[in-house]
């Protein structure tokens, strides 16, 4: 079995940023000055659900922030192979359309997807997405839109962006990273 089956057509985006906060009158010294991403979490992390049902949880990572797979869905057609050795079928998941040979054994799960790097606007990001459907690394934009919506495109010329998705903000799961055999798409 190849795990081609997954479902990332297209995965492309992530995200992240920083803000300084400025200390009004009667704020504390310490405040002045300070990054804001060391205060409270940068927009772009949590948990995004794909709009095929996957989800990335970005954290802070030393390149910016990082975009792991947290949660695979397994199309339909898988299900019943899924159900009868949950175990077994998540070992299958590899990157076996990786460019280099010695990453092809890799499990998909967890696996880093995303690179985000700030840029000067706290919500928006220059990103590089990897898609193991394929072993490609390209180039996107990312933005937060509306808090809880990631906005992620490929090739933009101003506003117009070659393929864009927006994501929404989930809650993280207790066990990850893991998915489910119940059959998406």
């Amino acid at each position: 079995m190849q795990s081609s089956y997954l479902i990332w057509t297209t995965l492309r985006g992530a995200v992240a940023g920083a803000a300084m906060i400025v200390a009004g009158s009667g704020a504390p010294a310490l405040a002045e000055g300070v990054p804001l991403s060391t205060l409270v979490a940068s927009p772009v992390e949590g948990t995004w659900k794909t709009q095929d049902g996957p989800e990335i949880t970005v954290t802070p990572c030393p390149q910016g922030f990082c975009g792991t797979l947290s949660w695979v869905v397994i199309p339909k057609a898988y299900q019943a192979m899924c159900e009868q050795n949950k175990a077994a079928f998540g070992a299958l998941m590899l990157d076996e359309k990786n460019a280099d040979p010695a990453l092809r054994t890799r499990p998909i799960l967890g696996l880093q997807m995303l690179t985000l790097t700030p840029t000067g606007d706290p919500n928006a990001f220059t990103a590089k997405v990897y898609n193991p459907q394929d072993g490609s690394t390209n180039d996107i934009s990312v933005w937060i839109v509306a808090q809880n919506t990631m906005r992620i495109g490929g090739a933009c010329l101003g506003t117009i962006c070659a393929v864009t998705q927006d994501w929404p903000r989930v809650a993280p799961r207790e066990v990850n990273p893991d998915f489910s055999c119940e059959g998406g798409l």
